[in-house]
């Protein structure tokens, strides 16, 4: 037994006795190349792991950023709908203007009176309201929608809206409303009074 082990660990030490062929060195190359290609695919997804919060953290930023930016210009009147400016891009002042000169069209003194009365009580303050939508509709018909707060008066704190109508600046229909958004007072112009206004034109 001796004698065996002796043999084979000449065998072990002795160089000469362990042959390489063109298949041992192949299937070695084929390994190194094995571990060299997972290590650098192992940096690659530890690079884009490690990297990914960061780049998903700024391009959240980003879109955040741009959306407030378009936000904050459209609320200041910065950018507006082209469409909707080129069809109805009236001012406040124009809109107060126009609204004031309709009562010339009412026949009934108690509208014309009630008119002259929401426009002086309600919009003659130009801070306390705006155009909220220029391309609006009130019963299917095209109107311009002003909102706004009331500062004084009775219905202090509360607001109201108003659908003018954009080619006679008549008051489609007046609300003012609480903070329940119940309605406390509403005027509307009488069907045949519109009707008799566009006979008119």
């Amino acid at each position: 037994m001796d004698k065996q082990l002796k043999n084979l660990r000449a065998r072990m030490i002795d160089t000469k006795a362990v042959t390489f062929t063109r298949t041992h060195k192949n299937e070695v190359w084929k390994g190194i190349n094995r571990v060299a290609s997972s290590k650098n695919n192992d940096r690659f997804g530890k690079g884009v792991y490690q990297k990914a919060p960061a780049v998903l953290t700024y391009l959240t930023l980003l879109i955040l950023l741009v959306g407030t930016a378009f936000f904050a210009a459209s609320e200041s009147g910065i950018l507006r709908d082209n469409q909707s400016a080129n069809v109805h891009s009236l001012t406040e002042e124009e809109l107060y203007n126009n609204l004031w000169q309709s009562t010339s069209l009412i026949m009934n003194p108690s509208d014309e009176e009630k008119i002259r009365s929401i426009a002086l009580s309600y919009l003659a303050n130009y801070d306390n309201w705006k155009i909220s939508n220029p391309e609006a509709h009130y019963k299917e018909r095209p109107a311009i929608l002003a909102q706004g707060k009331i500062t004084e008066g009775y219905f202090e704190n509360m607001t109201f809206s108003i659908w003018i109508d954009p080619e006679t600046g008549l008051p489609l229909n007046f609300v003012i409303r609480n903070q329940k958004s119940s309605i406390l007072e509403e005027f509307s112009i009488p069907n045949e009074a519109l009707a008799k206004v566009e006979d008119q034109k």
